[in-house]
Parts: structure tokens; sequence; C-alpha cells
């Protein structure tokens, strides 16, 4: 008989801390003990730097620079600092296209990924992680490719960015002390920048458009396209349509409420339930195993029944899904099974 222990697991908070960046320039904030030679030694290459990040910045005081003020750098000043992401679980089918070669080759736990990579899960999902320990899960069906890869250990400062070509992706991008840094999802019909929160990004096409949905479940996220700028706060979502304005962001589903005890013991396959959500059109159901998306189900009604593979730990994640297609705030499971 196979038994299962069910826990819910605690909720994550996170809270928002990056720098807008609209032109070419870095913005690097200025911390107590910085100098004008010391941060042209750790991150810039351009002849003079001193004296022309001086002049660029109009600094009345080169010999003091006031706490938290910002620079402006612009990149083309800047040491290379090219980093790689590291591939930190795989499930099923998932490829990957480099520059320099031909043809996509499978994609295995450990594999270094470079900028200019193009990977993509059809069958099967990946969990990418980046210098800064922030982490990309590529859901199946999609396909991204990786932009920007930069990290600047010495200040802690990280510059990712990536190109969703298809499908969904979830991000969860860690708060770092460099002030510079930054993390973007883009598509044709906007960008989404954020540091230290937890998203969601999909991409779809209608009538040729490209339509961009952005779930916005910790922290805090800007969304920018040539017709403006638009943030989210935690719970909200936004649907981004190539060419177009970007609309008001609406708020997101609750978690379900799921009905059973916590630690409860329940022998598989198990029905699992919860209350009915308000404005809710389906659920989303998703399994994970050591990190990774191992299936996602839906459902049109409030349960659904249960069953696991084999013995392992799982998470179970359970959201509402709305008439727009937007995905709520999910519930968390944690389950611990075993075969008697």
């Amino acid at each position: 008989m196979l038994r299962v222990i069910v826990m819910l697991l605690p909720l994550l908070t996170a809270s928002l801390a990056f720098a807008e960046e609209k032109d070419s320039d870095w913005r690097y904030r200025v911390k107590v003990t910085d100098t004008i030679w010391d941060i042209c030694k750790s991150y810039v290459s351009e002849p003079q730097c001193w004296r022309k990040l001086v002049e660029y910045n109009q600094v009345k005081n080169p010999k003091y620079l006031p706490p938290d003020s910002i620079l402006r750098i612009p990149k083309s000043w800047l040491k290379p600092a090219l980093a790689q992401a590291l591939v930190v679980a795989v499930e099923g089918d998932v490829s990957v296209a480099r520059k320099d070669q031909q043809g996509e080759v499978a994609v295995r736990v450990g594999d270094k990924l470079n900028r200019s990579d193009v990977i993509t899960a059809e069958d099967g999902s990946a969990m990418i992680q980046f210098a800064d320990d922030s982490k990309l899960l590529l859901k199946p069906n999609s396909s991204v490719r990786l932009e920007g890869l930069r990290y600047y250990q010495r200040g802690g400062i990280a510059d990712t960015r990536i190109r969703l070509l298809k499908g969904r992706v979830k991000a969860t991008v860690e708060k770092l002390r460099g002030a510079g840094s930054r993390f973007d999802i883009s598509t044709p019909a906007a960008v989404a920048a954020v540091r230290g929160t937890e998203f969601r990004v999909g991409l779809e096409d209608d009538n040729g458009k490209a339509v961009m949905s952005t779930e916005l479940l910790e922290g805090g996220l800007s969304l920018e396209n040539e017709q403006g700028e638009q943030a989210l706060a935690a719970g909200q979502a936004l649907r981004a349509t190539e060419g177009e304005a970007l609309p008001q962001p609406v708020a997101l589903l609750p978690r379900p409420q799921l009905e059973f005890t916590s630690a409860q013991q329940v022998t598989l396959p198990y029905q699992l339930r919860w209350k009915t959500v308000a404005g809710a059109e389906k659920y989303r159901i998703s399994l994970r195993k050591n990190n990774v998306l191992v299936w996602e189900m839906e459902s049109f009604d409030a349960s659904f029944e249960l069953d696991l593979p084999d013995d392992g730990e799982y998470e179970i994640q359970v959201s509402a899904v709305d008439a727009q297609g937007f995905e709520g705030q999910a519930r968390r499971l944690k389950m611990a099974t075993t075969t008697n």
C-alpha cells in the first residue's frame, strides 16, 4: 500500500529592490566606502575612467560620493564579465542550440549554458540557475534564448536578460546587494524587469500579434514597451499586446483552500479536493520532484485524482485560472510517499 504524508509549505516573502534602466547606461548605487577610483577599478575598462566618470555624472566633489547616490556608467565602458548558467534539473525532452554548433543537442543536468544559447522544452521541462542563484523554470512546449549573462562578483551585481520565444516560464529572482542588478524577460509585446521577486511569463499569438501574460506572485515588477510603462504589485497580472498600450493590471485569483488536514496520511490514488474559487474558469495542478516540473494538468472541477509515479518527495501546486487565462496564487503541498 502506498501512503503519503501531506504538509502545507510555508509561503515565501520577498521585497522589491531594483533600479530602473531606461537607456544604455548602467546605474550604480554608491556605497558608503566607495570612491571614484574603486568603482573604475572594479567595473570599468574605459581609459581615463575616473576623469570621464566625473564629467559624465557632473560630480561636484570627486573625493566624496554621497552614499545611495546614483552614478550613470555607459555600458560600453564596462569590463567584460560574462557568466554561464547551469542546468540543475531536467525532466523529459529538452534540447539546446548553441551559436557555434549545428543542430540541437539534449540538455543534461550539469550542462553549462552561454549567451545566445536557445533552450527548448518540448515534452519536458528544465530548471536553469544563474550566477546570482536566480532560477528559471522552463515549462513544456516552451523555448528561451539567453540574450545576456553578466555577473560582477565583487559587487554582487548580475545582469541577466532572457528572450521568451514561446510558451511559459516561471522565474524566481534573488535579491542582490548590487544596486545595478537586473533580470529581464522580453517578448515582442513587452519587457518584464524585476529584482527580488517571483513571477510567471507566457507568450502566445493572437491574430498575428504577440501577447505576453505576466503574473506577479511576490515582490515587484515593471513592464515596459514602446507605448509606455506599467508597474505591477504582488498579486497582480497584466496582458500586454504587441503594438498596444499596456492596460491596467488586474488582481490574481486567491489560493484554493484544500480540503485536508496538515500532515494527514492518504492512500494513493487520492482524490484531491478544494473549495471553489469565485471567478475561476478552471484549475491548474502541477507536480514537481527535485525542483523540476514532472507534469502539469488542468481540471474544470474543484477536484483531481492524484497518483504519483514513484516513492520520494514531491511538491503539488494547485491554482485557479480566470477567464483571461491568468493563473492565480498557488497553494503548495509537500508530499512524501512510501510503499508498504
